[in-house]
Parts: structure tokens; sequence; C-alpha cells
């Protein structure tokens, strides 16, 4: 391959390098925007993978929720949260993060 190969095929990639991170960033916030929690009602709350069903079933209770399901992983419990301070209140006591129960942290079937 000669130089000037190399070269052009660097300076298209440097050409595309703002396109493909606005593609990247797009599809994060449209990820994000899909699986955010509503302020009430059911959601999935993500604890740490070390956390047992048992203790993650009781931070829900502590922090105000009922325990609608099991989510498809061990550390995903389906919440159902009647204040909107529940994702707070949660988050301080354990939880990674709340997600939309629908999709990824829906209740296997």
């Amino acid at each position: 391959m000669d130089s000037g190969t190399t070269g052009h095929r660097e300076n298209l990639l440097h050409e595309m390098a703002p396109a493909f991170g606005v593609a990247v960033l797009t599809a994060i916030l449209g990820a994000a925007a899909l699986h955010a929690p509503p302020e009430t009602g059911e959601m999935g709350v993500v604890f740490a993978p070390w956390t047992g069903q048992g203790e993650a079933i009781a931070t829900i209770a502590a922090a105000g929720g009922r325990v609608v399901d099991a989510g498809r992983l061990p550390n995903v419990v389906i919440a159902y949260a009647a204040d909107a301070q529940f994702d707070d209140r949660v988050r301080e006591m354990g939880a990674w993060f709340t997600a939309a129960a629908s999709g990824l942290c829906a209740p296997a079937a």
C-alpha cells in the first residue's frame, strides 16, 4: 500500500469523526429516553450484581416502594413507586439506578 492510500484513509476517518460522535451520542440519549423511569408507578430497580434478592427487596420496602416481581436478572427487582421521591430514596439506600419496567427490566414471561 502506498502512503497516498493510507493518507486518504486517515483523512476520511478524521472527517467522519464528528458525524460518528453525533450518531453515538444520539443512540445513547435515545436509549436513555426509552428506558427512563416514570415518576410513579412500575419501574425496574437495579442493584449491584453482588446484592442478594432479599436485600434488594428489603431496600425497596424501606424506601417506601412495593415489590411487583423479580426481573430477568437477580439484582433487578420490579417495584411500584407511589411517590416521585422513591427514586431518590432507593438510590440513597444502595440501588445503582432505576429504569422503565419494560424491555430490559421486564419480568421473565
